[in-house]
């Protein structure tokens, strides 16, 4: 059963880009498909949305493991050399936002 629908961005994210965030969110057991976006974010300093399907509260061990999976997906768009998400959003099916993850500080 899918977890999660990752919102379509062309702008920033082509087909081997949504490999890698499906596979970052795999990684954490967390199963997803796409989703078209309403927006397209055409700025440098976008956001990755996740629309979370589940009923409830996200587990303390997905929300937990998010900055994980930020982290691998802004390593595979490093490694490309195209700009990363500076963010990611999690959204419930209301579109309220259930957490806003940002990548850690560097020292």
């Amino acid at each position: 059963m899918t977890e999660a629908r990752i919102e379509e961005d062309p702008g920033h994210i082509d087909p081997d880009d949504m490999n890698a965030i499906i596979g970052a969110l795999e990684y954490v057991a967390v199963t997803a498909e796409t989703a078209p976006s309403a927006t397209t974010d055409p700025h440098q300093d976008w956001t990755l949305t996740l629309h979370w399907l589940q009923n409830g509260p996200v587990s303390s061990d997905t929300e937990a493991a998010l900055p994980h999976v930020l982290t691998r997906i802004r390593e595979h768009y490093t490694l490309n050399g195209t700009t990363p998400p500076a963010r990611l959003e999690l959204h419930d099916h209301d579109h309220r936002v259930l957490a806003t993850i940002t990548p850690p500080s560097e020292p």
